[in-house]
């Protein structure tokens, strides 16, 4: 078990590295939206013609009978996107900087940490536009949106581990990402995005309450959407999942960070 001093003593050494890091996130940045006369504003275009789209079917073509539908879609969305496109970019993270590994030494775990800030930097953007559209979405404010933050870092946090999980996988099995790849389309299904899963039968129900993402999404529906405090259970678990991945996580990347370069 880490001590308070080994830790900072960690975070100390990594944090020597930041220009490296912040290097890395602004040249994927620049890559992904080169030639592009608008650059970055880009990142607003899809989160902004999502809800749009969202309002247009839901509202005035297919309607339903949940209150304020595009709102609870939206939330769910986003933070799927959020996963899926960390979770899936980050099987390449070290496989793609095979070269960048090869040349310098520094601490590898900060390649899948660029990867994650990196498309933490596009969300933001996507989280900005729905903080703006908020209210006209049916959105109400109150105290308890104080612990979005929370539950957001906690997401995170989860996320983080299987983003260590996966890169270090990746470099031994490479179909891994076409696999999770796949895995996401039934995952986004099994995930209360689209539908309440206080409508669906109990025996389904209880199949949808296995799964981790679950717990995260019931959070952010209830700060979101319900207006109302999560309940301690569903912060529970989810806490648990987060401990479960940030341990696997930590874990195995240590144990196979030292051969990877040989391994690349």
């Amino acid at each position: 078990m880490q001590t308070p001093t080994t830790m900072v003593t960690g975070f100390t050494r990594y944090w020597q590295y930041r220009d490296l890091v912040r290097n890395l996130v602004t040249m994927n940045l620049k890559v992904r939206y080169q030639g592009a006369a608008l650059g970055f504003l880009w990142s607003l275009g899809n989160p902004l013609a999502l809800i749009i789209l969202y309002d247009i079917v839901f509202t005035h073509i297919f309607r339903t009978n949940l209150r304020d539908y595009v709102l609870y879609l939206v939330i769910g969305v986003l933070h799927f996107n959020l996963f899926a496109l960390t979770v899936t970019q980050s099987c390449e993270s070290l496989t793609g900087s095979a070269g960048l590994l090869q040349k310098i030494y520094f601490p590898r775990i900060l390649i899948p940490a660029a990867s994650l800030l990196f498309n933490l930097a596009l969300w933001v953007v996507a989280i900005f536009v729905l903080v703006v559209l908020y209210p006209f979405l049916g959105g109400v404010y109150h105290w308890g949106l104080l612990l979005y933050p929370a539950a957001l870092l906690l997401y995170i946090a989860f996320i983080w581990g299987l983003v260590l999980t996966f890169s270090v996988l990746n470099v031994e099995f490479r179909d891994l990402k076409h696999l999770i790849e796949i895995a996401m389309m039934f995952l986004f299904w099994l995930t209360p995005i689209v539908y309440d899963p206080s409508t669906l039968h109990p025996d389904v129900r209880a199949v949808i309450g296995l799964n981790p993402l679950t717990q995260f999404f019931d959070l952010f529906h209830a700060l979101l959407y319900q207006g109302v405090l999560p309940q301690w259970d569903h912060v529970l678990a989810a806490g648990v999942w987060t401990l479960v991945s940030l341990t696997v996580g930590m874990t195995l990347f240590n144990r196979k960070a030292r051969m990877l370069v040989e391994d690349l």
